[in-house]
């Protein structure tokens, strides 16, 4: 029984088999809406989203584009589409967003980050590159204490910090399995502002470190038993500093303290709720959680249920 979650693997229907979720730990989220675009301009393939200030920022990768909803799922403005000039993209895929409204975007095809400000408009790019080698940018990660936009390159297996100006100040990883190394570093999140979290998508884990690079440890790691990940996509954390990460194969969205304890898998009275290829993922102020279901093209938007106290402990 104990190795039940396996199952999910390969049925993906819960209700045949209720008995042996229920030994799955999980913790309840309510379904509020998704968020699909209008329909002269629907989500193809979201990939990643972020949330400031009321305002829900979705990268639109099958579409090239950037849309920006308000918090109940209305459209607002699109920024973007095909191509290689300011304010086009090739195949973008992560997205920050800093305290001034600022979003910054993976422009994975072309190679380069952009930055725009908080109506849409095109503020400053460059190019991702390390030793005169263009880099695909998976994700961005805006540390506003240390100056820095942090980078997840995927075929150099490295993380890198630019200045705004694009001069690359720091940088650690090579392609491996040790700590510290990458195979496939995704998505990005900081942890109280100060520590980075980093989807190790191949290695089946995600990676802490401090600004600098240093003082790793790993959270998960090969598996599908609960606290354990297949294929994560992506991470968040909420107000409790509780990290989130979605798997992209098991479709299923589990909850870690940021020491690495399993907490739970989202979901409801053991079972899990599994979603449709869960990609990026964030977390509002009022916990409310957003995920980029991405052969669905929605987000879907669910409120995280309180916990109990001394949950995590």
């Amino acid at each position: 029984m104990k190795y039940a979650f396996a199952i999910i693997v390969t049925v993906f229907n819960l209700t045949t088999i209720p008995a042996i979720a229920e030994n799955i730990k999980t913790h309840s989220i309510k379904h509020l809406f998704d968020i699909k675009g209008k329909s002269s301009s629907p989500l193809i393939l979201p990939t990643d989203i972020a949330v400031q200030n009321d305002r829900v920022y979705v990268v639109d990768s099958g579409n090239h584009r950037i849309q920006v909803f308000d918090m109940d799922g209305d459209a607002e403005f699109i920024v973007g589409k095909e191509g290689i000039a300011k304010s086009e993209f090739r195949g973008p895929v992560g997205i920050d967003v800093d305290s001034d409204d600022r979003f910054y975007v993976a422009d994975t095809g072309n190679h380069r980050v952009q930055v725009f400000d908080k109506g849409g408009k095109f503020l400053t790019a460059f190019d991702v590159t390390e030793n005169d080698k263009l880099i695909r940018p998976v994700d961005v990660s805006v540390h506003e204490k240390e100056k820095l936009v942090y980078v997840s390159g995927n075929n150099n297996h490295r993380i890198m910090g630019f200045s705004i100006s694009g001069h690359l100040k720091r940088a650690w990883g090579q392609d491996g399995v040790e700590t510290g190394e990458f195979r496939y570093p995704a998505t990005m999140t900081l942890l109280r502002k100060t520590r980075l979290a980093v989807v190790d998508v191949l290695n089946s884990r995600v990676q802490l470190f401090n600004p600098k690079g240093k003082e790793a440890f790993e959270v998960g790691g090969w598996g599908v038993l609960p606290g354990q990940l297949f294929r994560p996509k992506g991470i968040a954390t909420d107000s409790n500093n509780f990290i989130y990460v979605s798997d992209s194969y098991m479709g299923v969205i589990q909850a870690f303290t940021d020491t690495g304890k399993f907490i739970a898998v989202m979901g409801d009275k053991g079972k899990p709720r599994v979603l449709q290829t869960p990609s990026g993922i964030a977390i509002d102020k009022n916990n409310r959680l957003y995920v980029a279901e991405m052969l669905s093209n929605k987000v879907s938007v669910w409120q995280i249920e309180s916990y109990p106290a001394g949950a995590g402990k």
